[in-house]
Parts: structure tokens; C-alpha cells; sequence
């Protein structure tokens, strides 16, 4: 009788690990806080830039093209990442482009060529829902980025 209560003990007790570990390794500090999607599943897809914001500030400059509101970011389930922009009423489209995530998923590793200006940086992930992307990193200047998008490829 003993054994039976130790393996419903240690059968609930891997049971709570298991739960806790699947619900807040994939937790952003704005949410979202559960999620039955993957983070890659979640991140796949055609995404618009709604709005950036560079040092707490909107961004509205229009000849920086991968901080360009309007802009599409590419994510592919390959790693591979495209961006595209309109400058002079004409489409452009990266050369290179790539993604990873990192630090458990907290972190997205981006690097691409747009207009012959190489973009390489690691973010930190604020939210990734079904519909909604907001990441932060700080470039080589100093200047900290926060791009928020929304997805395009959900309906």
C-alpha cells in the first residue's frame, strides 16, 4: 500500500514540473502567460511594422527602411527571414536574411541586408502572441529599438 502512495506521489509531483516547466519557459513580459502554440509557430509568417520606437520615442523617419512603419518582416519556418519596404514608390527587398531564436526563446537573433545596410542584432522578445510581435534590442550606437508588429498572415 506504502508504494502505490509513492507513485501517485512522484506521479503528481513530475506531473507539476512538467506543467510548470511548459507554461513558463515560453512567458513574455507581456504575455502572453499561456499558450498551447509554440513560440516558432507563433513567429511564422508575413508580419507588418505597426510602430517602432527608438530611446522611448516614435520612430518616423522614412529612409531607414528595416524601422520603416509599413515595412514587412518574412519569418520562414526554414530560419530564413525576409524584409520588405517601400522607398521612392518602389519595393525593397533584403538580400540576406535570417532568424534564430535564443536564450530559451526569449531571445530572436536577426540579421539581414536591406539597401546595402547590414542589420545584425539579438532582441529580446517583450511579446509573441498569435497576432502580436514586440521585441527590444540596442544597436551599436547605443540607441535601444522597440519594434511592434502585427500579424498579417492571420485573418
Amino acid at each position: 500500500m506504502e508504494l502505490n502512495k509513492m507513485k501517485k506521489i512522484l506521479f503528481y509531483f513530475c506531473a507539476l514540473m512538467l506543467f510548470t516547466t511548459l507554461f513558463t519557459s515560453c512567458r513574455y513580459e507581456e504575455g502572453p502567460y499561456i499558450s498551447f502554440l509554440s513560440p516558432e509557430t507563433r513567429l511564422v509568417g508575413y508580419w507588418e511594422v505597426g510602430k517602432v520606437l527608438r530611446n522611448g520615442e516614435e520612430y518616423t523617419e522614412t529612409s531607414d527602411l528595416a524601422h520603416q512603419k509599413g515595412s514587412y518582416y518574412s519569418f520562414y519556418i526554414e530560419r530564413m527571414l525576409e524584409v520588405e519596404a517601400i522607398k521612392d514608390n518602389y519595393l525593397q527587398k533584403s538580400v540576406t536574411g535570417a532568424w534564430d531564436f535564443q536564450n530559451h526563446e526569449k531571445e530572436i537573433y536577426m540579421m539581414f541586408t536591406i539597401q546595402n545596410k547590414k542589420y545584425s542584432y539579438t532582441a529580446r522578445i517583450k511579446r509573441l502572441t498569435k497576432y502580436d510581435l514586440e521585441y527590444e534590442y540596442t544597436d551599436e550606437n547605443g540607441d535601444v529599438w522597440r519594434m511592434i508588429m502585427n500579424n498579417r498572415s492571420v485573418y
